[in-house]
């Protein structure tokens, strides 16, 4: 009888096994080195965002040929110190502080500040960042709004002042600056604030694009995760929420086309905040006015403002 052959089983090959497991660990080494580049990139892109300080100062008070001015510094909460000019008004009269915008320093503020001082207001011009101040980084104003209360604490303890009746003027981080700080302070009588927004998010976000070239929203979300971190120990603070507070104190937001994304922000803010107010559009913001009729049209604007809001009485 014929001896049957036994039929020998295939051993099953792992070769599937084996080739799937090595994709998959060489797919998350590729991801968690597209991860680390992309972090590295918006890590030093954020960097760039929260260290960019102007700090060359193109006209001084010399220039408008000033001559009623003093230099006054003042000292924050964290024991840094702010160089400020102060541009002598009437004795007694409020005086109004201008806080200048992001990547600027308190020359950008003078033409306008020297149009108020003509007209009896005591102003003051400071700058946020130099030698003396210990911020490294910024957190897009919500720690400016503290400088600027201590600024405001300075001003109204000299006699020169009314030391109830303060204005306020800012510009993009300025004005954001000058809105909580008005939200934070009584003494705060009148507020014009230029391309606002509701929390630094959105500044910090608008710079990057800028750096970036464009918008990319997880490239976005990624950066944003790390301004948190840049700004750590920094409760940000959404101005909305405390926008009640400024019932009864005249408000002027100026938009400008120029910064669209900015200037949805302001009329957002616009149309929250209560009664007195006033929403200006203008082809351009502070920032971008350009000089001759333009930039005086817009000066007019802010002078108007406080002279109708801002009386020069003493009381």
């Amino acid at each position: 009888m014929a001896r049957r052959r036994a039929v020998a089983a295939a051993a099953p090959t792992r070769f599937p096994f084996e080739f799937i497991s090595r994709l998959i660990r060489g797919l998350l080494i590729l991801a968690a080195v597209i991860l680390l580049i992309l972090g590295g990139v918006s890590g030093f892109l954020t960097y760039r965002v929260v260290t960019t300080h102007d700090t060359t100062e193109v006209v001084t008070p010399s220039t408008y040929l000033l001559t009623s001015y003093e230099s006054l510094n003042f000292t924050d909460r964290a024991g840094g110190e702010h160089e400020g000019w102060l541009l002598l008004g009437l004795k007694g009269a409020p005086v109004i502080i201008l806080s200048h915008g992001y990547d600027s320093n308190r020359s950008a503020m003078l033409s306008l500040g020297t149009i108020l001082r003509e007209n009896h207001f005591n102003v003051y011009v400071f700058n946020f960042y130099g030698p003396k101040t210990r911020e490294g980084t910024s957190s897009l104003g919500v720690r400016q709004a503290e400088d600027l209360n201590a600024a405001i604490e300075t001003l109204t303890k000299r006699p020169s002042v009314n030391a109830h009746r303060v204005g306020l003027f800012g510009a993009n981080m300025g004005g954001y600056a000058s809105l909580l700080a008005a939200e934070q302070n009584p003494m705060v009588r009148a507020l014009a604030v230029d391309t606002v927004y509701d929390s630094p998010d959105l500044m910090f976000q608008n710079e990057f694009d800028k750096l970036l070239g464009g918008s990319s929203p997880y490239f976005r979300l990624l950066a944003t995760a790390e301004f948190h971190l840049f700004s750590w120990g920094v409760k940000p603070v959404h101005l909305r929420a405390n926008l009640s507070k400024l019932e009864g104190v005249p408000k002027l937001f100026v938009s400008g086309h120029d910064v669209p994304e900015l200037a949805k922000s302001t009329e957002e803010l616009y149309e929250a905040a209560p009664q007195p107010k006033r929403l200006l559009v203008l082809e351009h913001s502070q920032v971008g006015v350009a000089s001759g009729a333009e930039k005086k049209e817009y000066e007019s604007q802010i002078l108007t403002f406080f002279l109708e809001n801002l009386p020069l009485r003493a009381d």
